[in-house]
């Protein structure tokens, strides 16, 4: 098992970046590259859920959240929530990091999945924009809120979700097992797949959108943060409820407001050929740019 103090070499990776005044934060390419290039990198095998390299993965996560100055917030006051599900014979982790809020009993939380789909006929399936891309505009966010010069109005958590390739087990787990109780999460944000567009979208300017059936407060929020952040996308809205293809669907069935961000579906979804050198950084940015923005609206409404 790879130990946390082994990983010195996230400095290399990732700088730190300076304090920021909230709305003037701007996330830089070597932000997101560093964590997506190692997270996608063939020593991770494809971050299988519940295999070596995932379990890298998790610790390399862990390590950076530790790095950005975060809370461990998972078992025990450590960085892992250890899942082991009934029918399988592997176990799961998510990673679990925290920014103290003024009122310490509400939460939001801010998620992405870290695995995906390991080695298939002697091929890495590396996974760089699915899903190491939201993973790497995760950390960059928690980066950016743990050098606020103020505590957020509530808690934040900072979640690397693992096994959502296998039905979304990490945070099917975590909606579940929520202490106090997953009433108390005010909201939830998703990135998945931030970082390459739609064949059809020859402008790479589309964003799909997601939100809970009839929320047009998320909505007017998301389209304020497009314009204010400088993201300026094109937003493509789309509704759910309860069902969909990511972790959002668990908080969705809560009736806990959600926001899932995602930049497209392309050819190389799940093929061996999503690799880094195919990442469009432009885009990520200002998706990132946006899902900032977001959290800026929507935290300054609970001060």
């Amino acid at each position: 098992m790879l130990k946390l103090r082994t990983f010195s070499f996230v400095l290399l990776l990732s700088g730190l970046l300076p304090v920021y005044a909230q709305s003037c934060w701007q996330p830089t390419r070597e932000e997101i590259e560093g964590p997506l290039c190692f997270l996608s990198s063939p020593l991770l095998e494809g971050r299988e859920a519940g295999e070596r390299g995932g379990k890298i993965a998790a610790e390399y996560i862990a390590s950076m959240m530790m790095l950005y100055g975060l809370k461990p917030a998972g078992d025990n006051k450590a960085w892992f929530q250890n899942i082991t599900p009934e029918d399988k014979t592997v176990s799961y982790r998510n990673v679990l990091g925290m920014i103290r809020g003024i009122d310490t009993a509400r939460y939001v939380v801010i998620g992405a999945h870290y695995d995906h789909l390991g080695i298939q006929n002697d091929s890495i399936y590396a996974g760089a924009n699915d899903n190491a891309s939201g993973v790497s505009g995760m950390l960059a966010l928690a980066n950016r809120w743990s050098r606020n010069n103020q505590p957020p109005p509530c808690n934040l958590i900072f979640a690397a979700w693992d096994a959502e390739e296998a039905g979304s087990e990490g945070s099917h787990y975590f909606v579940r097992n929520f202490t106090p109780s997953i009433t108390s999460v005010l909201f939830y944000m998703n990135l998945d797949m931030i970082s390459l567009s739609d064949p059809k979208d020859t402008l790479c300017n589309i964003l799909e959108t997601g939100i809970l059936a009839g929320d047009t407060n998320i909505r007017e929020m998301v389209e304020r943060s497009n314009i204010s952040s400088g993201a300026n996308l094109v937003l493509d809205f789309w509704e759910t409820e309860d069902d969909g293809g990511s972790d959002y669907v668990h908080f969705a069935k809560n009736k806990i407001p959600i926001l899932t961000l995602f930049a497209g579906l392309n050819d190389d979804y799940h093929t061996p050929a999503d690799t880094r050198d195919k990442i469009d950084w432009e885009k990520m940015l200002r998706i990132v740019k946006l899902a900032n923005g977001f959290l800026e609206v929507f935290l300054d409404k609970l001060r």
